[in-house]
């Protein structure tokens, strides 16, 4: 143990970790420097029907309340963090923006989480879900279960990055399933960044047509 201390050490020395925005020199296990992680575009909504992430899904789909952490642009620190996250394996920035939406709203009264899942061809070529670490850490902050295999993709669509909403939701109508129809309860929807609202009020009128369960929404960042 000692030995691979030493050696990490040492290796930290010559290729020491950098802040993901800034490219300045951090401690080990930081994804951003002390700067940047006090300039993180909190949104400050409260979980509600107030916000923009409500009135997003409000005409798509029967919410109870909705909630996003940080505010998304594409010239941002949010956009970075959740690029690397998706796409380079940076699982532990889901865990930290969990710590942080669990030391701020209460979610042990949902009877389980459910993240967004990705297609199986894109778990096979990428090895991981991105939103399953931040869903993972909600659930056992929260004391409550994580249902990773009651809804799955069974589409596997091109991106949707250049598309207006209208085009999302007729892309993906047909693009997820569910397992069992037992479901009953509130239950917390949770994914990467609401944009449009597409995917996750599919999701939403998919368990909603299908079983007795009542839904909120939660997301790392909304797009502004």
């Amino acid at each position: 143990m000692e030995i691979l201390s030493i050696g990490n050490s040492v290796l930290n020395l010559f290729f020491p970790e950098r802040c993901l925005n800034c490219d300045q020199v951090i401690a080990p296990g930081n994804p951003l420097c002390v700067r940047c992680t006090a300039d993180l575009p909190f949104t400050h909504w409260k979980p509600g029907k107030s916000n923009l992430a409500y009135q997003k899904l409000k005409p798509l789909c029967n919410i109870q309340w909705a909630h996003s952490l940080l505010v998304f642009r594409h010239d941002n620190v949010t956009r970075k963090l959740l690029h690397y996250l998706k796409y380079h394996g940076h699982l532990n920035i889901g865990r930290l923006l969990a710590e942080k939406t669990s030391s701020m709203i209460e979610l042990s009264d949902f009877q389980g989480i459910i993240p967004i899942p990705v297609h199986p061809a894109k778990l096979k070529k990428r090895g991981y879900n991105q939103v399953i670490p931040y869903a993972e850490t909600l659930a056992d902050n929260a004391g409550i279960p994580l249902l990773v295999d009651f809804l799955h993709r069974v589409e596997n669509n091109p991106s949707q990055v250049f598309k207006n909403r209208e085009k999302r939701l007729n892309s993906i109508q047909n693009a997820f399933d569910i397992h069992h129809q037992t479901l009953e309860g509130n239950y917390l929807l949770v994914d990467d960044v609401l944009t449009t609202g597409a995917t996750l009020s599919t999701c939403v009128n998919l368990i909603r047509s299908k079983t007795k369960a009542k839904f909120a929404v939660m997301t790392m960042a909304c797009t502004v």
